[in-house]
């Protein structure tokens, strides 16, 4: 019985999910209102609110399983491809720079709302960070012995992702940003400033 009430739960919560996704995608995020998201999906006010407390945790929801969750496999993926910390780091800025130009109007209004989060809601914004500097940690810790020795993990990881944001952060606000030879010069930079000069 306990089962079958749970499995309900999630099937309800993957609609409220669906409906809000196609609504950021024709309305954009300002757009989408929790009235919307339960006329579509039929549901009442009380009973979203047994799932979501607000809109705001329902989108960190989303782009917990749209946008972090991905980067998290793309780690995993850059991982088990090579042994050598310059192709992982060559895989994962590839696919950095592909993502923001296939972007569409979901990716993108995601990505707005994250970024924004982390300066507008501290123990939101934190919890991103967190997740995302324990992903690029993970990377760095594999190849410690590939870092230059006056380096730490924990350091290459934080300013990875304090400058990759940056880069999207740009992407965001300025349509002929051209994230793709940012994240190159990225790439270059981390690879003469981090890494040992010898390669494995």
């Amino acid at each position: 019985m306990g089962g079958r009430r749970e499995r309900k739960k999630q099937l309800l919560r993957e609609r409220i999910w669906e409906e809000t996704i196609r609504l950021i995608e024709r309305e954009g995020v300002e757009g989408t209102t929790i009235d919307a998201v339960c006329q579509g999906v039929d549901v009442a006010k009380k009973t979203f609110y047994n799932y979501y407390g607000s809109k705001h945790v329902l989108l960190i929801d989303i782009c917990q399983s749209q946008l972090l969750n991905r980067t998290a496999l793309l780690i995993d993926e850059a991982l088990a491809g090579s042994d050598r910390l310059d192709e992982q780091l060559d895989t994962i800025f590839a696919a950095f720079a592909q993502r923001n130009r296939s972007a569409g109007k979901l990716d993108r209004e995601l990505i707005d709302y994250m970024v924004g989060s982390l300066s507008d809601n501290r123990s939101d914004g934190g919890g991103q960070l967190t997740f995302m500097n324990k992903c690029f940690l993970r990377l760095y810790q594999a190849a410690e012995a590939q870092i230059k020795p006056e380096l730490t993990p924990t350091f290459c990881a934080e300013m990875t992702v304090g400058m990759s944001n940056a880069i999207t952060l740009n992407w965001l606000h300025d349509k002929t940003y051209d994230t793709g030879y940012n994240f190159l010069m990225l790439l270059d930079y981390i690879k003469n400033s981090m890494l040992r000069g010898e390669r494995p």
